[in-house]
């Protein structure tokens, strides 16, 4: 089933907050030496925006909008699709080699810096990807709600998958209470939104 896209609305600000969040379990002994375990092969991420004019005029009727997509998912309840404006875009990301075998795949994203780098499933695809094997673009693929890529026909032993297209974030919002202050007749302000990714 497809994620319902979180809306755009004119009043929206720059985030407040977007951050990586790990889960690591750490057992100290009595001399003070740790045992660190990472729980979590991947980050989950977490959003926080504001909106610094909400519109409820027959123009715009941004606050209704808003108010609708959260209550339709039922606060922290229920999923939805993300589409970050500064971060929603692979080229050339190489996700898996073929074996001759395997027809299913995952897509991933990896980012760089620092002479350092790290990888992460993309768990939602926006539009239609490229998909290429050996550099060739291909269509005889399908892909599901989890961003798991399905060949029709095993690619060959040694072959370099990568893809081109833009994803989402699966998120959920993070508070089960929106409340939105009145700045005047029919435009409203709203200082932070949290949501976060979910893992599937």
């Amino acid at each position: 089933m497809a994620l319902d896209l979180f809306p755009t609305l004119i009043g929206q600000g720059f985030f407040a907050e977007k951050a990586p969040v790990w889960l690591t379990a750490i057992a100290e002994a009595a001399s003070g030496r740790e045992r660190r375990r990472r729980l979590w092969s991947y980050p989950r991420w977490r959003f926080k925006i504001g909106y610094e004019v909400l519109r409820d005029v027959s123009g715009g009727r941004d606050l209704t909008d808003l108010t609708t997509f959260f209550n339709a998912h039922a606060g922290r309840y229920a999923e939805w699709g993300f589409l970050d404006p500064t971060d929603n875009l692979v080229t050339a990301q190489a996700f898996g080699t073929g074996d001759g075998a395997t027809r299913s795949f995952q897509l991933l994203r990896t980012v760089t810096g620092a002479s350092l780098s790290f990888t992460e499933p993309v768990r939602g695809v926006y539009g239609t990807p490229s998909i290429y094997v050996n550099g060739t673009l291909t269509t005889a693929w399908s892909i599901d709600d989890n961003g798991v890529l399905t060949f029709t026909s095993a690619p060959a032993a040694s072959a370099v998958l990568s893809w081109t297209g833009q994803f989402l974030f699966h998120c959920r919002f993070d508070q089960d209470d929106l409340s939105p202050a009145q700045m005047m007749a029919r435009l409203w302000s709203l200082s932070g939104l949290t949501f976060m990714t979910v893992k599937r």
